[in-house]
């Protein structure tokens, strides 16, 4: 079989199996929520005085953009819990600079935007097939790395600081791509609480952004399925180190392929995305534990002094477009810095050129325009008329936040998403894929920034996103779901429970109970049951579909397992 052939019966086979699911899993979770909504869950969102002192870790892998929306929610949640954010070295600085506890992670940004660049971003784009299978075995070590640094990040001190404190996550925050999140959270026991910058939560309103389906996408039922696909294919290349992490480092049993897949929304654990309903609606179809809040903003321009060249650029004209394309890697820089100049030439534009991960240079930049170091975009976008990038999220928030009129010029995944978004908002002009970027197509977008109705659009969109505290609201999120009642000291309501007596009806004890159940036979808590329901997915599909379905998804994961271990 051919691989395009492969990846086309694949997705035939995933609406199947993808919608057996959903009739399963649809009834389960509305059973949950039911249950739910009798428990102390349901209380004011904003009940911070019923949820204990926690230890809480973070778990954000990918790039700056990805990186730094956690910090105010960190900050706000550290006013009365302990939080630690684990993430890649590099932002180390970053991170106890905000004030906060650091965890390193494994795995390099710069090797996972570059992998990203590569493969298109796209997991079901056929066109990439080809790359995505070569460099996939690259990406196993460092997703095995990532996966063993998330268990030491829940349970172990900062190895780089000799006579930290002992640490033990009590609830774990994270994104999607820190991958070991849902395992080490059932083997502690803990509740899990996701926040992604994209959308990871089926929906009939928009595919998946690694789908490889256009973000304007029309068909309802192809849009929902593309969730259901996507979390195969990467459960399928990755299914055999997360059962080994699962059974050397956490002790638990091993996942099947389809149990493997789609475990976040088989849990219904509580989703919280960061951009406000202003922009992207919230689609009516997302169950009620997947929810809305705003971006994220980490303020770094206050006390920022610019170098004397760059404040001298900035009061020697018109307010100029920003261009950047921040953690992206470019294949050619130099040409991409030629169209660039070119293109603000032609419009009439001065422009500010960061010069990012992407080293835009090109020679000597024309007059008018200023290659930028590391600048606060809080700082700086304030100075701006526009602004061109590459539409991650961190970004596109920022230039949103400021007003601005916003040109999009994506490489993968949920640039994409972001581009077409402003793009529908009416804050900016049709996105350029990095593809088709070319003088003539970036001057017609510069142009357009210039028309009022634009212009308008993005000032008022920049108005509602600074009347949104979305650090705010991801922490009421938060408490909204957590099972307090199950985590509380059944004496001392305002502590962490820790053991439960067993003698006394699996009563609750916090640290200063126990002693006074010295002689009573005791357990640690487990504040979540991970355990799947007993009809398991495996046996609906089973009834649903025959054992034909179970052979054919046996034989989908020996071709990718053996193709990502080549």
């Amino acid at each position: 079989m051919t691989q395009g052939g492969a990846a086309s019966g694949f997705l035939d086979s995933a609406a199947s199996t993808f919608l057996a699911r959903r009739l399963h899993h649809q009834r389960v979770r509305a059973a949950a929520l039911r249950e739910r909504e009798g428990q102390p869950t349901s209380r004011r969102p904003d009940a911070a005085e019923d949820v204990p002192p926690l230890s809480i870790v973070i778990m954000t892998v990918g790039s700056r953009g990805d990186v730094q929306p956690f910090i105010p929610i960190g900050q706000r949640l550290a006013e009365r819990h302990r939080v630690r954010i684990a993430t890649h070295e590099v932002f180390r600085t970053l991170i106890e600079g905000a004030g906060l506890e650091f965890y390193p992670l494994a795995g390099d940004p710069t090797v996972l935007m570059d992998y990203m660049l590569r493969s298109g971003g796209r997991i079901l784009n056929p066109r990439r097939l080809d790359r995505v299978l070569v460099d996939a075995p690259r990406q196993r070590a460092l997703i095995a790395d990532i996966l063993a640094s998330t268990w030491r990040a829940c349970t172990e001190p900062d190895p780089d600081r000799p006579g930290a404190a002992p640490f033990k996550a009590d609830l774990i925050i994270a994104n999607p791509p820190s991958f070991g999140h849902i395992h080490c959270a059932e083997a502690l026991g803990v509740p899990l609480h996701m926040v992604f910058t994209m959308p990871w939560s089926p929906t009939t309103v928009y595919p998946h952004p690694f789908a490889g389906l256009d973000p304007a996408n029309k068909q309802p039922l192809q849009n929902y399925l593309s969730y259901g696909a996507v979390d195969l294919v990467m459960w399928a290349g990755i299914h055999d180190l997360v059962n080994s992490f699962r059974r050397d480092a956490l002790g638990l049993p091993p996942l099947s392929l389809v149990d493997g897949a789609g475990m976040l929304e088989d849990h219904a654990v509580p989703f919280t995305y960061l951009w406000p309903d202003a922009l992207v609606p919230r689609p009516a179809d997302w169950p009620l534990h997947v929810g809305l809040a705003n971006f994220t903003f980490y303020e770094m321009g206050h006390g920022y002094q610019p170098p004397a060249a760059l404040a001298e650029f900035l009061a020697g004209g018109e307010a100029p477009i920003y261009v950047g394309f921040g953690s992206v890697l470019v294949d050619d820089p130099a040409t991409v810095a030629s169209t660039i100049f070119s293109a603000l030439e032609k419009a009439g534009a001065r422009g500010v050129v960061s010069e990012g991960w992407a080293h835009l240079r090109g020679g000597t930049p024309p007059p008018g325009v200023f290659l930028l170091g590391d600048t606060p975009h809080d700082w700086l976008f304030p100075r701006c008329r526009a602004v061109c990038h590459h539409g991650g999220a961190g970004t596109t928030s920022a230039g949103l936040r400021a007003g601005l009129p916003t040109v999009v010029v994506p490489s993968f995944g949920d640039q994409f998403f972001w581009g077409r978004m402003i793009a529908d908002a009416g804050a900016g002009p049709e996105p350029i894929p990095i593809t088709a970027l070319n003088a003539a197509a970036l001057t017609a977008a510069f142009d357009a920034c210039r028309r009022p109705q634009v212009r308008e659009r993005a000032q008022a969109l920049g108005a509602r996103l600074r009347e949104i505290d979305g650090a705010e609201l991801v922490v009421q999120s938060v408490y909204r779901w957590l099972p307090v009642e199950a985590m509380r000291c059944a004496t001392h309501l305002d502590r962490l429970a820790t053991m439960e007596c067993l003698a006394c009806g699996d009563r609750r004890l916090c640290s200063e109970c126990v002693p006074q159940h010295a002689a009573d036979l005791k357990r640690a808590c487990r504040y979540v049951d991970w355990v799947r329901p007993d009809l398991a997915f495996v046996g609906e599909l089973r009834d649903l579909l025959g054992d034909a379905a179970n052979a054919l998804w046996a034989g989908f994961e020996e071709l990718v397992s053996k193709t990502v271990r080549a």
